[in-house]
């Protein structure tokens, strides 16, 4: 008689919720308050709302463009200025490659101060800061022409082009890294001449490097083939 009326209080807890309020007392007086316990829990599971699927958070197209880059949070701010957050690989590439260039003919524009005022280095020196103007305005018509290719991509050459401004774009890179090299060798007494060239061409690699990146993954976005990092 008991498992009846048992059964009868369980099936009335899940047709009629309320109701069961009043015959839980029941089935405790019958000795039976461990299934008590589960009717009444049942019971409260049935009240409960369901819960909502946590939502997932919307990805940032910028962020997610520029996190195999070598530089990924300067990647980020050098792209933020774009007003389409959703830009296609040639437009991230193109923004990348203008601020290389603005940040190199800034360079450019330095050296060319720095050998006016050379007259108290001595001559190897100068002949060192020389050699920057010269490869810093050879990376200033190398990413000007990179630029202008991405300007101008076509289908049936593009495979041609891609491999044109990445070559370009590479020696660009190695054009800072020669002008520190070559100043680094005879720069003993250049004191703080020496560290504020050391930065500013550095900071024009870093640049660089990310374009060069975005350019690569450009490239990717039409072959298909995954790249990791190709800013070096």
């Amino acid at each position: 008689m008991c498992h009846h009326l048992l059964q009868n209080h369980l099936t009335l807890a899940f047709s009629h919720p309320f109701s069961c309020l009043f015959s839980f007392p029941y089935i405790t007086n019958m000795k039976t308050q461990p299934i008590s316990t589960l009717a009444f829990t049942l019971f409260l599971l049935l009240l409960s709302p369901p819960r909502a699927a946590a939502a997932r958070p919307t990805p940032d197209p910028l962020r997610t463009s520029c996190a195999q880059a070598r530089y990924p949070a300067l990647c980020v701010q050098t792209l933020s200025n774009l007003s389409n957050t959703a830009a296609k690989p040639i437009d991230l590439a193109q923004a990348a490659v203008r601020a290389s260039l603005a940040r190199t003919r800034g360079l450019f524009a330095y050296l060319g101060a720095l050998k006016a005022a050379s007259q108290g280095f001595r001559l190897r020196q100068r002949v060192a800061v020389s050699d920057c103007v010269q490869q810093i305005s050879d990376s200033v018509r190398e990413l000007s022409k990179t630029l202008n290719e991405l300007q101008h991509l076509r289908d049936e050459t593009f495979q041609w082009q891609m491999s044109n401004v990445q070559t370009w774009t590479s020696a660009a890179l190695t054009n800072g890294d020669t002008c520190i090299s070559g100043f680094n060798a005879v720069a003993a007494g250049a004191g703080n001449t020496k560290l504020e060239l050391k930065q500013r061409v550095t900071d024009v690699s870093m640049f660089t490097s990310n374009a060069l990146y975005l350019i690569s993954r450009l490239a990717d976005s039409v072959t298909g083939k995954p790249r990791a990092n190709s800013g070096n």
